[in-house]
């Protein structure tokens, strides 16, 4: 099993997304539009997830597959040949297992292989693409229908049916759905838009801002499946009312029934639900991004470099009208050992928290901003002493340094300061700065160092 960190972008929700429309397909009904024997459409997207995300995904969405086929083998009143995917109607527990969900998962599995044996071959990503996921829907319906002949032998499907299952119309009908589907799924894998806006949400993942809007999101999302589900509970009532006020009485098979039908609506619901919150969420910050892309760094909340140099090019040309300004780089030492040492969450973790310290003490006379990576700068622009700058930074160092990574490892950064005087160009400012940074780094790290004016 490859380790989370080898994952794509947000390995989970898209997982949970296919998990999801699994569900929809399932209990809308959707996934049974082109029914013949065991195989339906529900396998598109255990082949879509096997091609993005492999074997493991194409087995986990296979998972889901077979146990929303045991759920709805499982109901009373189905066909005899339903019930042989029910562990609980069919007579052979381990068959219909097999069946129903082991078949599924092996499906996933084996579409992963096929797609990751063929990833090198050099042949036009589409053609490839359709032509394995065509063959997989046809490995699906032997791995289903086949063992048919040891499981249940008095249901099997002779070589006659097979032959007329895999050679029909219906067949042909999903042919070209699913060819038509992993086209467009192949194109969205590979569009740089999408992909850019992956890299746009996955900057902002750990920024508080998101986290604020996933919150709302949830709420909504939570909003709407009460909602329904509030629906739900009044036509089950009236629908219950009708039935005792015109004296029929339904069996209890028949209530139970009655009842799962509504349970799988509320999961079909949930599922959609689901898709929903992730799309608007999605959609909620990258909008923000945008909005604040001109001036705001979306993982820390502060000020963007290039606000920040755009600010430090007014402030030299402007110096009337800033007359006592300072400007301050900061760089957290070793911050490549924190990454390989502590993982990257921790690195988020450490960035957030110097930014939240920044804004904590310098927030209130100027301007603070990200400069990329582990660097930040800030311009003090409110008329403050030397001493007043030093006992801030005093400050600001001493609540890095309580930042926790597990053990006695303390954050720490190295500063250059200089006060902005004779410079006409932000470029000066910032060279003479950075030399300050870099005199501190080499004499030890854990300081800062003011420019002394020759």
């Amino acid at each position: 099993m490859e380790k989370m960190k080898d994952k794509p972008l947000f390995y989970i929700e898209k997982i949970s997304l296919f998990a999801a429309l699994e569900f929809v397909l399932a209990f809308s009904g959707a996934g049974y539009l082109i029914p013949y024997g065991s195989a339906t459409i529900m396998y598109i997207p255990v082949i879509a997830a096997a091609y993005l995300y492999g074997k493991g995904a194409g087995a986990l969405i296979g998972a889901v597959f077979g146990i929303t086929s045991i759920w709805k083998a499982s109901m009373a009143g189905v066909s005899d040949f339903d019930a042989l995917f029910s562990p609980f109607f069919s007579g052979n527990v381990l068959g219909s297992l097999y069946t129903a969900l082991g078949s599924r998962i092996l499906f996933g599995f084996t579409a992963g292989l096929i797609f990751s044996a063929a990833k090198n071959i050099k042949v036009n990503e589409y053609i490839k693409v359709i032509t394995i996921s065509v063959i997989s829907q046809v490995l699906h319906a032997c791995l289903v229908l086949m063992p048919m002949h040891f499981f249940f032998p008095e249901y099997a499907a002779d070589n006659v049916s097979i032959k007329n299952t895999l050679i029909s119309v219906n067949e042909l009908i999903q042919v070209i759905l699913i060819s038509l589907v992993m086209a467009a799924v192949v194109y969205v894998s590979r569009n740089k838009r999408i992909a850019e806006i992956e890299k746009i949400l996955d900057e902002g993942r750990q920024s508080y801002y998101t986290k604020r809007l996933k919150i709302e999101g949830a709420f909504f999302v939570s909003f709407l499946f009460f909602i329904i589900l509030a629906l739900m509970y009044h036509l089950h009532d009236m629908t219950l009312i009708v039935i005792d006020a015109n004296n029929i009485t339904l069996p209890n098979q028949a209530r139970i029934m009655f009842i799962n039908l509504q349970v799988q609506f509320l999961a079909g619901v949930a599922a959609i639900s689901h898709i929903i919150g992730i799309f608007i969420t999605s959609y909620r910050v990258y909008s923000v991004y945008h909005i604040n892309n001109a001036d705001k760094d979306l993982m820390t909340g502060l000020y963007s470099k290039s606000t920040a140099v755009d600010y430090g090019a007014t402030v030299t040309a402007n110096k009337k009208n800033f007359p006592d300004t300072y400007f301050i780089i900061f760089d957290i030492d070793n911050f490549k050992s924190i990454n390989d040492t502590y993982g990257h969450l921790m690195g988020d973790k450490v960035i957030i928290n110097t930014a939240r310290f920044l804004e904590k003490h310098f927030g209130s006379s100027g301007l603070a901003a990200r400069f990329g990576g582990d660097e930040f700068a800030v311009f003090v622009t409110r008329s403050l002493s030397r001493k007043d700058i030093e006992e801030k930074i005093k400050l600001f160092m001493s609540d890095t340094a309580s930042i926790n990574l597990g053990d006695n490892h303390e954050v720490t950064c190295s500063i250059g300061i200089v006060h902005i005087d004779k410079e006409r160009k932000f470029d000066e400012v910032y060279k003479k700065a950075d030399e300050m940074l870099y005199l501190v780094k080499t004499s030890g790290r854990n300081g800062y160092k003011f420019y002394e004016k020759m």
